[in-house]
Formats: structure tokens, C-alpha cells, sequence
């Protein structure tokens, strides 16, 4: 569970064992268990996974959503149907007293009511994503596969990159590959660790994002390497978005932990065109070739 999504949203960790705490309670409290030749082991199973399932929900949108109001009303829905998935499972196991009838009459009802709060955060969450997607569209090309995806800049990894090269390829489409190398990588980790150098690698990440259009891609390659697909730019355009975007990252100020004074980063780039005829692989060669070639420039 993401701990401060679980630090943000105790309040809801809390409400939800009460909730399930107090179906526990009226139940166990107001019947008697069954004889076990009268216990349907089928029915137990079913209404047990059920309830499982349901309390399951519950702690996935809590440990994977931040807080908010679609997080709030799909946990608040989820409980009121785990509450009846509860109830239900103990109604296979117990026998309630004449006087407790109206537990059995309270089944249904929370679960009916959970649906309507669960429908109203669908359609909240709808918009929200919504918007993300429109967020996120320069980071996965309008094609979602979250299994490619980076863990540390959230960008996808270059297998991805390639696939929708090739689809562009397939379609007759032309465009541009740059592909940027962040100087002295190493020596930054060595110097301030790899959790700042994660964080900076964040920054870059979020940087070329907002130097790019929405229709073109931006994927980490390996490393410290990033690849970029421009979708329709021929080479002088997409020289310029590498001039512009090396000239950024130079004047990037970067706070590394507690010190107040800023780290600058320089990195180099190299742009090639993509047509349908050349292979990827040769593609991605002449950007490393070029990438290199700075490097013995830069030394020299």
C-alpha cells in the first residue's frame, strides 16, 4: 500500500473496518450458528468470496487512489455492498431469533444503496480520467499498455517506443527520432546519490514532455537516455526542438536534498529522420553513432 496515499486517507481506513466491524457485530450478536449439517458449503464458498473480494476492493482503491472525492464515494460504495456481502455470508452460518428478523430484511438494502454512491464516483472518476488521459497523451501516443512503462519517470521504456514506430511505419507516416544522453550521469549519482539522480531523471522526464506536441511520444531509452518519436517533423524542425530543449536542461536549476544552491546538468542530442524503408534498429544505431560522436567531440 502506497504509504502516503494510507497516511492521507486514514480517515477511510478507519471508517471502513467500523463499518465491517458493526456487520460482524449485528450478526454474531443476534444468532447462533447453524448446525453443520444444515451449513450449504456451496453457498458458504460463493457468499464467502463475495465478501473476500469485496473487503479486497475496499483496500485497492484506498492503497492505489489518492485522496479525493471519487476515492471517497467508490470506497463509501464499496462498503456499504461489502456490508451485504458480509451479512450474507453469515446468514449461510447463523440462525437469527424472531426478534432479529429485521437483519435479514437489512441485507439487500445497503448493497442497492452502495450501487447508487458507486455509479455517482464512476462518473466522477470518468471525468477525471478524462482529463488525465488528455494529460498523458504525449506519453503514450493514444495506444495504453501499462506494463511498459517506467517506474521511475512514469514515461514508457523503448520496446514501446519501437512498436509504434513500427505502426506509424505500417501506415505510410514519416517523422523524427531524437534521442538526448545527460552528461555525466554517473558522476552526478556518485556526487548527490540515486535517489536525487531518480529525481532528476523525473525533471527531464517532465521537461520533454513540455517541449514536445501532443501527438508525438517521449520514452525513456536506458539509463540516462531518452527517446523521442516526432510525428510528421522533418530533420531541420526536429533539429530545432533539440537545440531548444538542450538549451533548457542547461538553464535548469535543480535543488539536490537540503542544499540551497542549484545543480546545473547539461546533455547532448542527435536527430535522425524515420521513413518506411530504414530498419529501427538502424534508426536507433545512427542516434547512438551520434550521441557518441559529441561525447569525443566534447573531450577533445
Amino acid at each position: 500500500m502506497n504509504s502516503v496515499y494510507r497516511y492521507k486517507q486514514s480517515h477511510l481506513i478507519g471508517a471502513s473496518f467500523a463499518i465491517q466491524a458493526l456487520a460482524f457485530f449485528l450478526s454474531l450478536s443476534n444468532g447462533t450458528f447453524r448446525p453443520a449439517k444444515d451449513i450449504e458449503l456451496l453457498d458458504v464458498i460463493g457468499e464467502g468470496s463475495v465478501m473476500v473480494f469485496a473487503l479486497v476492493w475496499i483496500i485497492a482503491a484506498v492503497a492505489s487512489r489518492p485522496p479525493g472525492i471519487v476515492t471517497s464515494l467508490m470506497v463509501a460504495g464499496l462498503n456499504c455492498f461489502a456490508f451485504t456481502a458480509i451479512l450474507d455470508f453469515l446468514d449461510e452460518v447463523l440462525v437469527y431469533s424472531a426478534a432479529a428478523e429485521w437483519l435479514s430484511m437489512l441485507e439487500s438494502m445497503p448493497a442497492a444503496v452502495g450501487m447508487v454512491i458507486m455509479s455517482v464516483g464512476l462518473l466522477s472518476w470518468h471525468k477525471e480520467q478524462k482529463a488525465l488521459n488528455k494529460q498523458l497523451q504525449r506519453r503514450e501516443w493514444a495506444y495504453r499498455n501499462h506494463n511498459q512503462i517506467d517506474e521511475v519517470t512514469q514515461l514508457y521504456l523503448a520496446d514501446y517506443w519501437c512498436e509504434r514506430v513500427e505502426d506509424m511505419r505500417s501506415r505510410g507516416e514519416h517523422a523524427s527520432a531524437l534521442m538526448l544522453d545527460i552528461n555525466g550521469f554517473s558522476t552526478f549519482n556518485e556526487n548527490h546519490g540515486y535517489g536525487e539522480g531518480n529525481r532528476f531523471l523525473q525533471e527531464i522526464a517532465r521537461l520533454l514532455v513540455m517541449h514536445v506536441r501532443e501527438n508525438d511520444l517521449v520514452c525513456r531509452y536506458a539509463g540516462d537516455r531518452f527517446i523521442v518519436l516526432l510525428h510528421g517533423l522533418d530533420y531541420h524542425s526536429a533539429m530545432i526542438i533539440a537545440d531548444d530543449i538542450e538549451t533548457s536542461v542547461h538553464h535548469l536549476a535543480f535543488k539536490s536534498g537540503i542544499n540551497t544552491t542549484a545543480v546545473f546538468q547539461s546533455v547532448r542530442t542527435a536527430v535522425t529522420s524515420i521513413d518506411s524503408l530504414t530498419p529501427i534498429e538502424q534508426v536507433v544505431s545512427t542516434l547512438q553513432r551520434q550521441l557518441s560522436k559529441r561525447k569525443l567531440l566534447a573531450a577533445s
